[in-house]
């Protein structure tokens, strides 16, 4: 079973999201990886937030692309929004 198997928390399937993010090119996917990077700490009291589960699918999908390199990059200007 996969991860992304199923729905999100509204009732969702999952596979939309990763057909949305499959369909960005790779600076909108940029901008949306540090969007999910930084929202995923923000609710990291929260362990059944989508937020997570939407940056493991962002490091797929850059992974799928051979280009993970850029989830280092999202991840990195993330970390420079928290100060």
């Amino acid at each position: 079973m996969s991860q992304f198997d199923g729905n999100d928390n509204h009732g969702k399937p999952k596979s939309d999201y990763l057909s949305k993010i499959a369909a960005f090119d790779d600076e909108k996917l940029l901008c949306e990886t540090e969007n999910k990077i930084w929202l995923s700490a923000f609710a990291a009291n929260n362990r059944r937030s989508d937020y997570h589960w939407h940056v493991d699918a962002c490091y797929a999908e850059w992974d799928r692309r051979g280009k993970c390199e850029q989830y280092t990059v999202a991840f990195e200007k993330a970390k420079g929004k928290c100060g």
